[in-house]
Protein backbone atom coordinates (compact mmCIF):
# COMPACT_ATOMS: atom_id res chain seq x y z
CA UNK A 1 0.00 0.00 0.00
CA UNK A 2 1.22 3.52 -0.80
CA UNK A 3 -0.09 6.98 -0.03
CA UNK A 4 -1.80 9.00 -2.72
CA UNK A 5 0.50 11.61 -4.25
CA UNK A 6 -0.94 15.00 -5.23
CA UNK A 7 1.10 17.40 -7.39
CA UNK A 8 0.34 21.11 -7.08
CA UNK A 9 1.73 24.03 -9.08
CA UNK A 10 0.27 27.53 -8.77
CA UNK A 11 1.40 31.07 -8.01
CA UNK A 12 -1.28 32.02 -5.46
CA UNK A 13 -2.20 30.42 -2.13
CA UNK A 14 -5.87 30.18 -3.08
CA UNK A 15 -5.18 28.36 -6.36
CA UNK A 16 -2.80 25.97 -4.63
CA UNK A 17 -5.56 25.24 -2.17
CA UNK A 18 -8.10 24.66 -4.94
CA UNK A 19 -5.82 22.10 -6.58
CA UNK A 20 -5.32 20.36 -3.23
CA UNK A 21 -9.06 20.29 -2.54
CA UNK A 22 -10.02 19.01 -5.98
CA UNK A 23 -7.46 16.21 -5.95
CA UNK A 24 -8.16 15.06 -2.39
CA UNK A 25 -11.91 15.60 -2.03
CA UNK A 26 -12.66 11.99 -1.08
CA UNK A 27 -9.89 11.86 1.53
CA UNK A 28 -10.93 15.22 3.00
CA UNK A 29 -14.54 14.07 3.36
CA UNK A 30 -13.39 10.82 4.94
CA UNK A 31 -11.21 12.69 7.44
CA UNK A 32 -13.98 15.10 8.41
CA UNK A 33 -16.39 12.22 9.00
CA UNK A 34 -13.83 10.53 11.25
CA UNK A 35 -13.23 13.71 13.25
CA UNK A 36 -16.94 14.32 13.67
CA UNK A 37 -17.23 10.88 15.21
CA UNK A 38 -14.09 11.31 17.29
CA UNK A 39 -15.06 14.69 18.77
CA UNK A 40 -18.51 13.40 19.66
CA UNK A 41 -17.17 10.25 21.35
CA UNK A 42 -14.05 11.54 23.08
CA UNK A 43 -14.92 15.17 23.76
CA UNK A 44 -18.73 14.97 23.89
CA UNK A 45 -18.60 17.97 21.57
CA UNK A 46 -21.11 18.41 18.74
CA UNK A 47 -19.58 19.38 15.40
CA UNK A 48 -21.24 22.82 15.49
CA UNK A 49 -19.34 23.67 18.70
CA UNK A 50 -16.07 22.31 17.31
CA UNK A 51 -16.43 24.48 14.19
CA UNK A 52 -17.12 27.51 16.36
CA UNK A 53 -13.94 26.92 18.37
CA UNK A 54 -11.87 26.46 15.22
CA UNK A 55 -13.17 29.71 13.76
CA UNK A 56 -12.00 31.47 16.91
CA UNK A 57 -8.46 31.24 15.53
CA UNK A 58 -9.28 33.18 12.35
CA UNK A 59 -9.19 36.79 13.68
CA UNK A 60 -5.88 36.02 15.40
CA UNK A 61 -4.38 34.52 12.22
CA UNK A 62 -5.57 37.22 9.84
CA UNK A 63 -2.82 39.54 11.07
CA UNK A 64 0.19 37.56 9.83
CA UNK A 65 -1.06 34.33 8.29
CA UNK A 66 -3.65 35.57 5.80
CA UNK A 67 -1.84 33.77 2.96
CA UNK A 68 -2.30 30.43 4.71
CA UNK A 69 -5.94 31.19 5.50
CA UNK A 70 -6.40 31.90 1.79
CA UNK A 71 -4.95 28.50 0.96
CA UNK A 72 -7.36 26.86 3.38
CA UNK A 73 -10.21 28.76 1.73
CA UNK A 74 -8.97 27.37 -1.58
CA UNK A 75 -8.94 23.81 -0.23
CA UNK A 76 -12.51 24.33 0.94
CA UNK A 77 -13.55 25.69 -2.44
CA UNK A 78 -11.83 22.95 -4.40
CA UNK A 79 -13.27 20.14 -2.27
CA UNK A 80 -16.75 21.60 -1.84
CA UNK A 81 -16.33 21.54 1.94
CA UNK A 82 -17.17 24.39 4.32
CA UNK A 83 -14.29 26.66 5.36
CA UNK A 84 -15.29 26.04 8.99
CA UNK A 85 -14.68 22.31 8.52
CA UNK A 86 -11.30 22.99 6.97
CA UNK A 87 -10.36 25.14 9.96
CA UNK A 88 -11.18 22.22 12.25
CA UNK A 89 -8.79 20.00 10.28
CA UNK A 90 -6.05 22.63 10.54
CA UNK A 91 -6.49 23.24 14.27
CA UNK A 92 -7.33 19.73 15.38
CA UNK A 93 -4.04 19.47 17.34
CA UNK A 94 -5.01 22.50 19.44
CA UNK A 95 -8.65 21.45 19.80
CA UNK A 96 -7.98 17.85 20.80
CA UNK A 97 -4.46 17.54 22.23
CA UNK A 98 -4.68 13.75 21.94
CA UNK A 99 -3.40 12.22 25.21
CA UNK A 100 -1.41 9.60 23.32
CA UNK A 101 2.25 8.96 22.58
CA UNK A 102 2.67 10.44 19.12
CA UNK A 103 5.84 10.08 16.99
CA UNK A 104 9.56 9.41 17.30
CA UNK A 105 11.87 11.79 15.41
CA UNK A 106 15.55 11.90 14.54
CA UNK A 107 18.29 13.84 12.78
CA UNK A 108 21.60 12.46 11.53
CA UNK A 109 24.25 15.01 10.54
CA UNK A 110 27.15 14.60 8.07
CA UNK A 111 29.68 13.63 10.75
CA UNK A 112 27.51 10.64 11.68
CA UNK A 113 26.34 9.49 8.22
CA UNK A 114 28.18 7.23 5.79
CA UNK A 115 27.80 9.57 2.81
CA UNK A 116 28.15 12.79 4.85
CA UNK A 117 24.56 13.75 4.05
CA UNK A 118 22.05 15.23 6.50
CA UNK A 119 19.03 13.05 7.28
CA UNK A 120 15.83 13.95 9.11
CA UNK A 121 12.86 11.67 9.68
CA UNK A 122 10.36 10.02 11.92
CA UNK A 123 7.84 7.33 12.65
CA UNK A 124 4.49 9.11 12.64
CA UNK A 125 2.21 7.58 15.28
CA UNK A 126 -1.43 8.41 15.90
CA UNK A 127 -4.88 6.86 15.75
CA UNK A 128 -4.89 4.31 12.95
CA UNK A 129 -7.72 5.77 10.88
CA UNK A 130 -5.62 8.83 10.01
CA UNK A 131 -3.64 6.68 7.58
CA UNK A 132 -6.72 6.34 5.37
CA UNK A 133 -7.18 10.11 5.06
CA UNK A 134 -3.54 11.12 4.59
CA UNK A 135 -1.52 11.83 1.45
CA UNK A 136 1.74 13.15 0.04
CA UNK A 137 2.00 16.59 -1.57
CA UNK A 138 4.57 17.79 -4.10
CA UNK A 139 4.11 21.54 -4.36
CA UNK A 140 5.64 24.19 -6.63
CA UNK A 141 4.75 27.66 -5.39
CA UNK A 142 6.16 29.19 -8.59
CA UNK A 143 8.21 31.63 -6.53
CA UNK A 144 11.40 29.59 -6.25
CA UNK A 145 10.14 27.33 -3.44
CA UNK A 146 9.11 23.72 -3.92
CA UNK A 147 8.39 21.19 -1.21
CA UNK A 148 7.42 17.61 -0.49
CA UNK A 149 5.32 16.80 2.53
CA UNK A 150 3.02 14.33 4.20
CA UNK A 151 -0.25 15.62 5.56
CA UNK A 152 -3.75 14.68 6.52
CA UNK A 153 -5.83 15.62 3.49
CA UNK A 154 -6.99 19.22 3.82
CA UNK A 155 -4.23 20.26 6.22
CA UNK A 156 -1.46 22.68 5.32
CA UNK A 157 1.28 20.23 6.33
CA UNK A 158 2.41 17.68 8.89
CA UNK A 159 6.09 17.18 7.98
CA UNK A 160 8.34 17.47 4.94
CA UNK A 161 11.30 19.15 3.23
CA UNK A 162 11.88 21.78 0.55
CA UNK A 163 14.22 22.47 -2.35
CA UNK A 164 16.26 24.81 -0.15
CA UNK A 165 17.22 21.78 1.94
CA UNK A 166 15.14 22.76 4.99
CA UNK A 167 12.93 20.12 6.67
CA UNK A 168 10.68 19.64 9.68
CA UNK A 169 9.28 16.71 11.68
CA UNK A 170 7.20 16.88 14.85
CA UNK A 171 6.16 15.31 18.16
CA UNK A 172 3.20 15.79 20.45
CA UNK A 173 3.92 17.44 23.82
CA UNK A 174 1.65 18.22 26.77
CA UNK A 175 2.50 20.85 29.38
CA UNK A 176 0.92 22.49 32.39
CA UNK A 177 1.01 25.78 30.48
CA UNK A 178 -1.29 24.66 27.66
CA UNK A 179 -4.39 26.82 27.27
CA UNK A 180 -7.50 26.98 25.12
CA UNK A 181 -6.74 30.54 24.04
CA UNK A 182 -5.94 31.41 20.38
CA UNK A 183 -2.33 31.05 19.34
CA UNK A 184 -0.53 30.10 16.15
CA UNK A 185 -1.65 26.53 15.36
CA UNK A 186 1.14 24.02 14.88
CA UNK A 187 0.11 23.41 11.25
CA UNK A 188 0.79 27.08 10.52
CA UNK A 189 4.18 27.01 12.29
CA UNK A 190 5.22 23.87 10.43
CA UNK A 191 4.21 25.40 7.13
CA UNK A 192 6.34 28.50 7.77
CA UNK A 193 9.31 26.21 8.42
CA UNK A 194 8.64 24.31 5.20
CA UNK A 195 8.81 27.46 3.09
CA UNK A 196 11.92 28.84 4.82
CA UNK A 197 15.12 29.22 2.82
CA UNK A 198 17.48 28.65 5.77
CA UNK A 199 17.37 26.87 9.09
CA UNK A 200 17.81 30.18 10.93
CA UNK A 201 14.80 31.62 9.13
CA UNK A 202 12.80 28.53 10.09
CA UNK A 203 13.78 28.76 13.75
CA UNK A 204 13.05 32.48 13.86
CA UNK A 205 9.55 31.92 12.51
CA UNK A 206 8.82 29.66 15.49
CA UNK A 207 10.42 31.99 18.01
CA UNK A 208 8.22 34.83 16.80
CA UNK A 209 4.96 32.84 16.85
CA UNK A 210 2.62 33.41 19.84
CA UNK A 211 1.79 29.95 21.18
CA UNK A 212 -1.15 28.55 23.14
CA UNK A 213 -0.21 24.86 23.37
CA UNK A 214 2.95 22.79 23.49
CA UNK A 215 4.56 20.88 20.65
CA UNK A 216 7.97 19.69 19.53
CA UNK A 217 9.46 20.78 16.22
CA UNK A 218 12.68 19.25 14.92
CA UNK A 219 14.18 21.05 11.93
CA UNK A 220 17.31 20.50 9.88
CA UNK A 221 19.02 21.78 6.76
CA UNK A 222 21.29 20.39 4.07
CA UNK A 223 23.99 22.70 5.43
CA UNK A 224 24.53 20.02 8.07
CA UNK A 225 22.65 21.59 10.96
CA UNK A 226 19.71 20.48 13.09
CA UNK A 227 17.81 21.83 16.07
CA UNK A 228 14.97 20.53 18.21
CA UNK A 229 12.54 23.11 19.56
CA UNK A 230 10.46 22.21 22.60
CA UNK A 231 7.67 24.75 22.32
CA UNK A 232 5.23 25.72 25.06
CA UNK A 233 3.16 28.86 25.68
CA UNK A 234 5.74 30.32 28.08
CA UNK A 235 9.09 29.58 26.44
CA UNK A 236 10.95 27.83 23.64
CA UNK A 237 13.89 25.60 24.51
CA UNK A 238 16.37 24.32 21.96
CA UNK A 239 18.22 20.99 21.86
CA UNK A 240 21.15 20.25 19.58
CA UNK A 241 22.74 17.06 18.24
CA UNK A 242 25.33 15.16 20.21
CA UNK A 243 27.94 13.52 18.02
CA UNK A 244 25.84 14.29 14.96
CA UNK A 245 22.70 12.52 16.25
CA UNK A 246 19.50 14.02 17.66
CA UNK A 247 16.33 12.17 18.72
CA UNK A 248 13.05 13.10 20.41
CA UNK A 249 9.74 11.57 21.44
CA UNK A 250 6.89 12.82 23.64
CA UNK A 251 8.38 14.24 26.81
CA UNK A 252 10.15 17.49 27.65
CA UNK A 253 13.91 16.94 27.81
CA UNK A 254 14.10 20.49 29.23
CA UNK A 255 11.67 22.15 31.63
CA UNK A 256 10.59 18.73 32.87
CA UNK A 257 8.60 20.27 35.70
CA UNK A 258 5.90 21.40 33.24
CA UNK A 259 5.60 18.08 31.38
CA UNK A 260 2.18 16.40 31.45
CA UNK A 261 3.08 13.59 29.04
CA UNK A 262 3.07 10.06 30.42
CA UNK A 263 5.90 7.99 29.04
CA UNK A 264 7.57 8.96 25.78
CA UNK A 265 10.97 9.16 27.45
CA UNK A 266 12.11 5.75 26.25
CA UNK A 267 11.76 5.81 22.46
CA UNK A 268 14.13 8.72 21.91
CA UNK A 269 16.77 7.14 24.16
CA UNK A 270 16.31 3.79 22.42
CA UNK A 271 16.55 5.30 18.93
CA UNK A 272 19.63 7.30 19.89
CA UNK A 273 21.35 4.19 21.24
CA UNK A 274 20.56 2.27 18.04
CA UNK A 275 21.84 5.01 15.74
CA UNK A 276 24.92 5.52 17.89
CA UNK A 277 26.04 1.95 17.14
CA UNK A 278 26.84 3.03 13.57
CA UNK A 279 27.94 6.61 14.18
CA UNK A 280 30.04 7.67 11.20
CA UNK A 281 28.56 5.01 8.91
CA UNK A 282 24.81 5.50 9.27
CA UNK A 283 22.97 5.03 5.97
CA UNK A 284 19.27 4.86 5.01
CA UNK A 285 19.24 1.06 5.22
CA UNK A 286 20.42 1.19 8.82
CA UNK A 287 17.98 3.96 9.68
CA UNK A 288 15.09 1.84 8.37
CA UNK A 289 16.37 -1.03 10.52
CA UNK A 290 16.26 1.23 13.58
CA UNK A 291 12.75 2.49 12.79
CA UNK A 292 11.49 -1.13 12.72
CA UNK A 293 12.56 -1.66 16.33
CA UNK A 294 10.07 -3.45 18.61
CA UNK A 295 12.03 -3.47 21.83
CA UNK A 296 9.74 -2.81 24.80
CA UNK A 297 6.73 -3.57 22.60
CA UNK A 298 4.50 -4.52 25.53
CA UNK A 299 1.16 -2.77 24.78
CA UNK A 300 0.99 -1.61 28.38
CA UNK A 301 4.15 0.46 27.90
CA UNK A 302 3.39 1.49 24.32
CA UNK A 303 7.00 2.55 23.97
CA UNK A 304 8.17 0.62 20.91
CA UNK A 305 9.58 2.74 18.08
CA UNK A 306 7.50 0.73 15.57
CA UNK A 307 4.02 0.73 17.12
CA UNK A 308 1.27 -1.77 16.48
CA UNK A 309 -2.36 -1.95 17.49
CA UNK A 310 -2.10 -3.05 21.11
CA UNK A 311 -5.12 -5.35 21.16
CA UNK A 312 -4.61 -8.70 19.46
CA UNK A 313 -6.78 -9.29 16.43
CA UNK A 314 -7.86 -5.67 16.18
CA UNK A 315 -7.57 -3.91 12.81
CA UNK A 316 -5.88 -0.52 12.49
CA UNK A 317 -9.14 1.26 11.75
CA UNK A 318 -10.78 -0.20 14.85
CA UNK A 319 -8.09 0.83 17.32
CA UNK A 320 -9.51 2.85 20.22
CA UNK A 321 -8.94 6.60 20.20
CA UNK A 322 -6.49 6.39 23.10
CA UNK A 323 -4.13 4.08 21.19
CA UNK A 324 -1.50 5.10 18.69
CA UNK A 325 -0.02 3.02 15.90
CA UNK A 326 2.66 3.80 13.33
CA UNK A 327 0.87 5.40 10.40
CA UNK A 328 3.96 6.12 8.32
CA UNK A 329 7.74 6.00 8.48
CA UNK A 330 9.81 8.65 6.69
CA UNK A 331 13.46 9.39 6.00
CA UNK A 332 14.48 12.66 4.29
CA UNK A 333 17.87 12.92 2.57
CA UNK A 334 18.27 16.70 2.56
CA UNK A 335 21.34 16.74 0.31
CA UNK A 336 19.72 14.57 -2.38
CA UNK A 337 16.28 16.18 -1.84
CA UNK A 338 14.80 12.69 -1.61
CA UNK A 339 12.33 10.98 0.70
CA UNK A 340 11.80 7.36 1.64
CA UNK A 341 8.23 6.81 2.82
CA UNK A 342 6.62 3.64 4.17
CA UNK A 343 2.84 3.50 4.49
CA UNK A 344 2.08 1.84 7.82
CA UNK A 345 4.51 -0.10 9.98
CA UNK A 346 8.03 -0.24 8.53
CA UNK A 347 8.51 -3.78 9.83
CA UNK A 348 5.83 -5.09 7.48
CA UNK A 349 5.79 -2.50 4.71
CA UNK A 350 8.31 -1.22 2.19
CA UNK A 351 9.75 2.23 1.56
CA UNK A 352 9.06 4.11 -1.66
CA UNK A 353 11.50 6.75 -2.90
CA UNK A 354 10.21 10.22 -3.86
CA UNK A 355 12.35 12.94 -5.39
CA UNK A 356 11.56 16.63 -5.22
Amino acid sequence: MEFKVVTISAATPYERGVQHGQAARDLIERGIARYQEHFLKSEQAPWSLVRQKAMGFVPFLEREYEDLLEEIRGIAGGSGVDFEDMMVLNTRYELLKFPIQECTTFAVLPEASADHHTYLGMNWDNVGWMRDSSLLLKVDEQNGTRYFCMTEAGQLIRHGFNNHGVAVVTNNLLSTGDTDQPGVPTNFMRRRILTSKTLEEAVQSVRNAPRAVSCNLMAASAEGNAVDMEVNPVRLSELHPTGGILTHANHFATNRDICRSKGGNFRDVRLYSLLEQRRGSIDPAFITHCLKDHYKADPASHEAICKHTPQAGESVGQAPASCSVTIASQIYDLDAREALVCCGNPCTGSYTKYTL
